[in-house]
């Protein structure tokens, strides 16, 4: 585990040398915020994060498309390396920024814009790149690249900018293109500057009904020599896109097309690139000790899900999850609990309440059809089921928040022991961009406050999550999605104690960091509100010593998510690609 940084006034860093990291394309995954150590001006509170991967604040977890690029880039002879820096960050905190870029050997470095709540590390690395490396061409890649292409590339430290859900061909061309001296011209999908700084747009015309290539899983991050508890996973997404149209999401139907210019909504992954997939997990000496998060497979048709569950059942794993938009019919849940006989499926009616889950994209079934079903997937062997309600969907008040905790509770009590788990995940900082209440907020009932790459940008930067939020709702401000967030997820987690589904030492520990954030919670939000700068930065100064002890506590000290609310070691999870190997960076960090 990360030796926690005490206080600013130890902030020295590591300035060993390194050996020096060769590759044609370095694919660099920033943290959210950077640069965050011993920051005493931005808050990050506690609380367990949501879905399946514990993650920090931070949002360490790098888009998979990294890995097909490695592997399809690779295969057509270019070395690529990956280094997801928010780990080295969070595992090294005192070492040298500086003296890692001084230590690479690379001609492009590819950073992703996947997800917006990291525009503020993403262009803040690429500018720290520009200052300690101008020789290295950097390129912006990821959905939220592909929306906000034209607006990046203005910034002076961006070069490029790589369109598209699939990139596979075009960076082959760009990176045969830059080894063999030729200007860029011949690149679908690409936004690029010319010695002069002058803007060539290559269209965006590479748009694939196929999608993306198998990962490669037989290369493995090891965890830290002292990790207990390691997280063992790997994951597959069948397709881009998608079948159904939830308003708030960036990678719905309607997002889809129009972040890729397209009118088709979907491309699939071949059943040879997802046989590759599961065949390269097979030489795992530690297989069994596997989890296998399926993404999207609620876009796969029977006959593709039957087939899919042929390889799966192939590939002895300890567990695997599904997520699903509709009740899985019976036949599914047979194959699925013959497959893996444990076996996950996740639901996320978003709300209780019919109405709300149905304008926010789901409310395809009624509760009393949900319990029926749990029953009876329960019955045909399947192992666990989650169920997730979101924070911040249309007509949504506190009152219904809370009537979801209670109906969570019925869920609980109900299937008591029997492996439902239902949670509650507040939607922030940011509502997707390209999504439709994001487009269209006034005609769903939401107000933005960024719109831009550079609004969004500033707003990451304020001490208070508050106010790093993007989006509020005519029925729960910016704060009521803090507050009443918190409050429920509290709420239904002193419910699972109550029935027996988390052990209640588990749950004192979990409420007692909620309630602490929520102490501070509100002295850093007055402070971050005021006007003047002076005064603003005053105000923050008295509570600097409380932000970072809090960060150090929640960035440092493990991960955690509400289902396994219990910190685990950083280190050994399937994005945590270090560039280096372990021993390298522990050498250049022995002795402190």
């Amino acid at each position: 585990m990360s030796t926690l940084v005490a206080d600013a006034s130890e902030k020295s860093v590591l300035t060993s040398s390194l050996p020096r990291l060769h590759a044609d394309l370095l694919l660099m995954h920033a943290p959210a915020f950077f640069d965050f150590r011993y920051r005493e001006d931005i808050y990050f509170p506690f609380l367990g994060t949501s879905g399946d991967v514990p993650i920090t604040p931070l949002y360490e977890y790098f888009p998979v498309g990294f890995k097909t690029l490695q592997r399809y880039l690779e295969a057509h002879g270019h070395a690529v390396t990956l280094l997801n820096l928010s780990t080295v960050l969070l595992r090294y905190p005192r070492i040298d920024v500086d003296m890692l870029l001084r230590s690479l050997d690379v001609r492009v470095i590819g950073i992703d814009l996947h997800w917006m709540v990291h525009v503020q590390g993403s262009l803040a690395v690429a500018k720290k790149i520009k200052e300690v490396r101008p020789d290295i061409l950097v390129i912006f890649g990821g959905i939220s690249s592909t929306y906000y292409a034209e607006q990046l590339v203005q910034y002076p430290f961006v070069d490029m900018v790589m369109r598209g859900y699939d990139t596979h061909e075009p960076m082959d061309t760009l990176l045969a293109s830059l080894r063999h001296g030729r200007a860029p011209r011949e690149v679908p999908n690409l936004l690029w500057k010319d010695t002069h700084g002058e803007i060539h747009d290559n269209d965006f015309t590479y748009v694939p009904d196929t999608y993306s290539c198998g990962i490669d899983w037989s290369r493995q991050p090891s965890p830290p020599k002292s990790s207990t508890m390691p997280i063992r996973e790997v994951l597959s997404t069948q397709n881009a896109g998608c079948a159904y149209n939830c308003g708030w999401c960036g990678g719905s139907r309607e997002a889809f097309r129009r972040i890729n210019k397209r009118t088709r909504a979907m491309a699939r992954k071949s059943p040879a690139e997802i046989e590759f997939e599961l065949n390269s997990l097979k030489p795992f000496t530690e297989k069994d000790g596997y989890h296998f998060y399926s993404v999207g497979s609620y876009n796969e048709p029977a006959s593709g899900m039957h087939r899919f569950l042929d390889f799966v059942e192939d590939t002895p794993l300890r567990s695997i999850s599904y997520e699903q938009y509709h009740l899985t019919p019976d036949d599914i849940l047979k194959r699925m609990a013959q497959s893996n006989k444990r076996t996950i499926i996740t639901l996320s009616p978003e709300s209780h309440d019919p109405r709300v889950a149905r304008l926010a994209g789901r409310g395809v079934y009624t509760n009393a059809e949900m319990e029926d079903w749990c029953q009876k997937a329960l019955d045909l062997g399947i192992y666990h089921i989650d169920i997730w309600y979101f924070i911040g969907m249309p007509e949504q008040d506190e009152k219904s928040v809370l009537e979801s905790v209670e109906y969570c509770e019925r869920l609980l009590s109900k299937f008591r022991g029997k492996n439902v788990n239902p949670m509650l995940c507040p939607m922030i900082p940011f509502l997707d961009p390209a999504s439709t209440f994001f487009e269209y907020p006034e005609k769903h009932g939401y107000r933005t406050f960024f719109r831009t790459v550079e609004e969004h940008r500033r707003g990451m930067e304020n001490a208070s999550l508050i106010n790093r939020i993007n989006y509020e709702t005519k029925w729960l401000s910016r704060a009521d999605l803090v507050y009443v967030g918190f409050d429920a997820v509290r709420k239904l987690m002193e419910a699972k104690a109550a029935h027996g589904a988390l052990p209640r030492a588990v749950v004192r520990d979990y409420i007692a960091r909620v309630d602490d954030a929520l102490t501070l919670i509100p002295a850093v939000h007055e402070a971050d509100c005021i006007q003047d700068k002076d005064t603003r930065a005053r105000e923050l100064s008295a509570v600097g010593p409380a932000i970072l002890e809090r960060n150090n506590a929640v960035l440092f000290s493990g991960v955690m998510n509400q289902a396994y609310p219990i910190n685990r070691d950083i280190g050994g999870r399937w994005f945590e690609e270090l560039g280096w190997q372990s021993e390298e960076l522990d050498a250049v960090t022995a002795g402190v």
